[in-house]
C-alpha cells in the first residue's frame, strides 16, 4: 500500500497517496473543489465550519474500506466533514456531489433519499455529461419515468437503477428551485418530515401528485439531440434497464 500524504486549500485538507496520479493532479483537483465549494456555499448560504478532508482513493475497495462499511463505492460523504472518492485513470470521483451533501447537511438531513440525491444531483447538473432533463425526457417517451411519489419513498428509490433515480431526483429539484426559488426550496428541506407529501403541499400548495405532472409538462417544453438521445439509448441497454419500448 502506497503511503498517504495531504494538502491543504481554503476549504478542504486533501489526502492521496505518494506517487498516485492524484498527487499528479492535485493542483487541478484543489481548484476544482474551491469553485465547486464556492457555488455551493453561496447558493445555499452556508459554511461549513470545519474544512472538509478529501480522500482521493485508488479503488472503490479502499473507498469502502476507509468509510468503514466495506462497501465498493466510487464516492461518498461521511458526516461531519469527510469524503472518500475514487481517482484512477479511468474514475474521476470529483466536483460537486459529495460536497453538496456535507453542506447541505449543515442546514438539514431530510429523510427522503430522494430529497438528499436530488440536491447534489442539482448541483452535478449531468448524469455521464449528459444534462439530466435529457434522461427524463427519455425515460417519459420510452417507459421507463417513475413518477416523483413513488421515488419519495425510500424503499421504492432503491427499487430502480441509480441511472434512473437520480437524474429524476436532480432534475425535478432544479425544477422546484427555478419554478418557486432557492429560499422557498430551502423551506421545504429544513422541514420535511416523514409525511413528504404533507410537508410538501403546505409549502408548495400544491400536491406531489400534481407537481409531478406539470414537472413533466415542463420536461416536454424542453428542446431535445436526437444524437444525445441515442447515447441515453446505448447507456440504458448496456446497464439492462428494463422498460425500453
Amino acid at each position: 500500500m502506497m503511503a498517504w500524504t495531504k494538502k491543504e486549500s481554503n476549504h478542504y485538507i486533501f489526502h492521496y497517496h505518494i506517487g498516485s496520479l492524484a498527487e499528479k493532479d492535485i493542483e487541478e483537483i484543489i481548484n476544482i473543489q474551491e469553485n465547486c465549494y464556492d457555488v455551493i456555499s453561496n447558493c445555499l448560504n452556508v459554511e461549513m465550519k470545519q474544512k472538509i478532508h478529501y480522500f482521493l482513493c485508488e479503488t472503490p475497495t479502499e473507498v469502502g474500506e476507509l468509510f468503514g462499511d466495506n462497501e465498493p463505492c466510487n464516492g461518498c460523504a461521511k458526516e461531519p466533514n469527510e469524503v472518500f472518492a475514487v481517482y484512477n485513470s479511468e474514475v474521476k470521483c470529483i466536483g460537486f456531489h459529495e460536497d453538496a451533501h456535507l453542506i447541505s447537511y449543515k442546514l438539514s438531513v431530510p429523510p427522503q433519499t430522494f430529497l438528499r440525491e436530488g440536491l447534489a444531483m442539482f448541483f452535478d447538473k449531468v448524469s455521464l455529461g449528459i444534462p439530466q432533463y435529457m434522461w427524463i425526457k427519455y425515460f417519459i417517451d420510452h417507459g421507463l419515468y417513475v413518477k416523483v411519489e413513488d421515488l419519495v419513498i425510500n424503499k421504492n428509490f432503491y427499487k430502480y437503477s441509480d441511472l434512473v433515480t437520480y437524474p429524476i431526483a436532480g432534475a425535478f429539484v432544479e425544477y422546484l428551485i427555478l419554478k418557486y426559488g432557492m429560499e422557498k426550496f430551502k423551506a421545504f428541506y429544513c422541514s420535511v418530515n416523514e409525511d413528504f407529501n404533507k410537508c410538501f403541499s403546505q409549502v408548495f400548495k400544491i400536491s406531489v401528485s400534481e407537481s409531478n405532472m406539470q414537472f413533466i409538462n415542463y420536461i416536454n417544453c424542453l428542446g431535445y439531440n436526437d444524437t444525445i438521445t441515442d447515447i441515453i439509448k446505448n447507456e440504458i441497454q448496456d446497464k439492462n434497464i428494463i422498460g425500453i419500448t
